[in-house]
């Protein structure tokens, strides 16, 4: 397995760590607050099982194996998937920091679920020989902002909203707003809230290194989630 020794995260250093942005939603910020911080056992553990995750279904993806192989790949997968969450909940602090810096390019929620996007994407993709988590989030993080208003500033050049989408932007904005990092990741690609593409659960299982099962279980959670905050017309408009 590979070795997570060069790791090493400011955030197991609870102390050190700055209060959640002021115009984080009061839910988003408690949930911040909520989360324990990782010391550095925690941290390349989590790691760890979220590489050994990865390459468990890239093997289930391009190798016949034995049934009792496939069952100790597929716990490994999900073992990795719980990892990943673990890691993006934990480094969460990291996205309304960033976000600020871009702060009236576009609303500040947008970037920070711009970012919540880079840091899923992060620990989708994290390898030791990319240096410590910690700094490539903060990498895919900001990719993942800058990215968003660029595109942003160009739609406006061509073709600015109009009222009604700037009302369902902002009750969509709303909603996820409820959702943890991971659910709003899984609704982007199902519905295709990030791209225009919507994707199917097969889809998205290949992307996130999940099973389908795992997939459909975020995907009613934050389903259900979005029920709660906001009601079916809106949404459907």
């Amino acid at each position: 397995m590979r070795t997570t020794r060069n790791s090493r995260s400011p955030r197991s250093r609870r102390g050190k760590e700055p209060a959640p942005h002021p115009a984080l939603p009061q839910s988003y910020a408690a949930m911040i607050e909520r989360t324990p911080s990782l010391d550095d056992a925690q941290l390349e553990s989590l790691l760890e099982r979220a590489v050994a995750g990865a390459d468990a279904a890239r093997t289930l993806d391009a190798t016949a194996v034995s049934p009792s192989l496939r069952a100790q790949l597929e716990t490994r997968v999900k073992d990795g998937q719980y990892a990943k969450e673990r890691l993006v909940l934990a480094h969460l602090r990291l996205v309304p920091a960033i976000a600020g810096s871009y702060a009236g390019r576009l609303p500040f929620m947008d970037l920070v679920q711009e970012g919540n996007v880079g840091l899923v994407r992060a620990a989708d993709s994290y390898d030791p020989a990319h240096g410590t988590f910690a700094a490539y989030a903060h990498r895919w993080v900001r990719r993942s902002i800058v990215r968003a208003v660029a595109a942003a500033e160009q739609a406006e050049r061509t073709s600015g909203p109009t009222p009604e989408q700037n009302l369902l932007r902002r009750r969509v904005r709303q909603a996820l707003a409820h959702l943890d990092a991971v659910e709003a990741r899984v609704l982007e690609m199902r519905f295709g809230l990030l791209d225009g593409t919507t994707r199917t659960l097969d889809e998205i299982s290949r992307r996130l290194g999940v099973t389908k099962e795992r997939v459909a279980q975020i995907l009613e959670s934050a389903l259900a989630r979005l029920r709660d905050v906001v009601s079916p017309a809106p949404l459907a408009a």
